[in-house]
């Protein structure tokens, strides 16, 4: 009865004592923090003195960082008290969890405040990526890590850490959802509104080339791209920014323009350096010879560099005195001319390769003067004339009308050759039209200036016959002019010209018509005819007249003019 008493009462003992116990070591409320000192450090534990008579044991592995114990023996710790263990034998305590507890806090603070955690990578997953912020895991869905364009491969993401917006958390699961492209979008627009409060006209900004156009180049500030016109890279002709620029290279620029409703910037690098032209008239007067290079062709003309930022314009009639002259200019040619005018508005010289060159024309005047005769070489026969080489830059025209003042030949070939040798008279230089007229009519004085004086009417001429027609001859005339006689003027009576005359035949006829401005010449053979028989009778009553013969009679008369 008494030992069953005693044992009872053992019993009683045993849990008081332990109750006594765990009482008079005055252990720290369950999951409090406390404070301690690293006592030993064993191969998996970590004993930490926290100021009772036993001492807390911490798994070694939660002070692992980066594979290696980020403590000593010695150290001053916090660690979260979990209880008592094996008895009372020794305290459990836990570093992570207090640091979890930590990482949870800011999680929550994350959430309400909207400020942006860092978090690791950790894999990928299906639709997204794990992470983890401190001892707190994460969720990061696909089409939230980065933006449409700009996402790389998911095994370029594990193992970097990256800025994220915590979207929602799970506090029983202690976990949370996270943005990186939200926190990404808004970090850039909360830089750009500190950017373009910032920014103005005229600022110098120091940028990166992004991507190059033919037409410019973006660049980057930061938080805002800018555009950087093909025409603001450099003063002068630039033909595409690849010839100035490469993408990376890093550029001071000055601000051109800011655009604040659409958040736009333009940029130029040419204004960091002053502009060539504002000396071009003083180093470059007119009148003085200029060294460059054509560097492109306009409708007009072309564009040569002079130096970088000065241009000349050489204008298509400026090139050569000749118009129609076959000048090839290309891009990369060295050129050298003379300045004839400066265009402020423009900002360019008027540039002119002719004025360098000698004036053809003014030679060709001095030494072939109009009324001059030229000899030559027949280059070409055409259907208009014929084309003659007489020594200078263009050959010399002699047309159909001034080869004879007579008649305009039909057929050249049948009078002259390529090669043939002749003189002609300069008639007209043409420097406009680039022409240089000549005749050979012109040697001679033009007959029918004194046709009055060389066939006056009534003058009796020997005619050689050159063709028979039905209405009449057409006749040979001196100085090669051709005259007419009409079917009515062949004879006293009326005859067919064919019955009795051929070509090749000599005749007398008398001219009664000479009209120079007409250009013919009438004769008529009866009227020769009964011309002479006037001069006959007449002469014959002279000679009667003179003699001493008394015999005359109209039977005489009529009986000589029978013999």
């Amino acid at each position: 009865m008494s030992r069953i008493n005693e044992n009872g009462g053992d019993n009683m003992r045993m849990e008081d004592f332990e109750a006594m116990l765990e009482e008079s070591l005055q252990q720290p409320e369950k999951n409090s923090i406390v404070k301690g000192t690293v006592a030993q450090i064993n191969d998996s534990d970590v004993l930490v003195n926290i100021g009772y008579k036993t001492e807390g044991v911490v798994p070694s592995s939660e002070f692992l960082k980066d594979g290696k114990l980020s403590i000593k023996v010695g150290d001053e710790i916090e660690v979260l008290f979990l209880g008592v263990s094996g008895g009372g034998g020794y305290l459990k305590l836990s570093r992570k969890a207090i640091e979890k507890e930590t990482d949870w806090i800011d999680v929550d603070k994350a959430l309400d405040n909207g400020t942006p955690l860092s978090v690791k990578i950790t894999a990928a997953v299906d639709k997204g990526f794990l992470g983890k912020y401190g001892e707190i895991e994460c969720f990061i869905p696909e089409n939230h890590m980065d933006f449409k364009n700009a996402t790389l491969k998911p095994e370029e993401y594990i193992g970097k850490t990256f800025d994220c917006k915590v979207l929602k958390s799970n506090k029983k699961q202690r976990s949370f959802l996270a943005s990186r492209k939200l926190h990404m979008i808004q970090s850039i627009e909360k830089n750009k509104k500190g950017f373009f409060d910032e920014i103005s006209e005229g600022q110098v900004l120091k940028g990166k080339v992004k991507t190059i156009k033919h037409y410019g180049a973006f660049m980057n500030f930061g938080a805002v791209d800018g555009f950087l016109r093909k025409n603001n890279i450099a003063w002068g002709v630039v033909k595409h920014p690849n010839q100035y620029l490469e993408e990376g290279d890093e550029l001071e620029v000055k601000v051109l323009s800011i655009d604040l409703e659409n958040e736009k910037l333009e940029v130029g690098l040419k204004q960091m350096d002053n502009d060539p032209w504002d000396k071009a008239a003083d180093k470059y007067p007119v009148g003085s010879e200029v060294k460059g290079t054509v560097v492109a062709r306009k409708n007009k003309g072309f564009v040569m560099e002079i130096e970088q930022g000065v241009d000349g314009f050489i204008p298509l009639e400026e090139i050569s005195w000749l118009k129609n002259a076959k000048i090839s200019i290309e891009p990369k040619d060295a050129v050298l001319g003379r300045v004839t005018d400066v265009d402020n508005e423009k900002k360019k010289l008027v540039i002119s390769l002719k004025a360098l060159q000698e004036n053809p024309w003014s030679a060709l005047k001095n030494n072939h003067p109009e009324g001059s005769v030229v000899s030559g070489t027949i280059k070409s026969i055409t259907e208009f004339g014929l084309f003659v080489d007489f020594g200078e830059f263009l050959d010399g025209l002699i047309r159909k009308k001034d080869i004879s003042w007579t008649e305009e030949p039909q057929d050249l070939h049948a009078l002259y050759k390529e090669g043939d040798s002749i003189e002609a008279k300069v008639l007209k230089i043409d420097p406009e039209r680039e022409r240089i007229s000549l005749g050979i009519k012109q040697m001679e004085t033009n007959p029918w200036r004194e046709i009055g004086k060389l066939l006056p009417q009534g003058k009796v001429v020997e005619v050689k016959v050159l063709s028979v027609r039905k209405d009449g001859l057409e006749v040979e005339l001196p100085r090669e002019l051709v005259g007419f006689i009409p079917e009515n003027e062949l004879d006293v009576e009326r005859i067919d010209p064919a019955s009795k005359f051929a070509v090749g035949d000599t005749i007398k006829a008398v001219v009664f018509r000479n009209d120079a401005k007409e250009r013919n010449v009438l004769l008529s053979v009866r009227r020769f005819q009964q011309d002479s028989e006037k001069r006959e009778v007449k002469e014959y009553l002279r000679k009667l007249e003179q003699s001493d013969d008394s015999s005359f009679s109209l039977g005489n008369i009529l009986k000589g003019k029978l013999q």
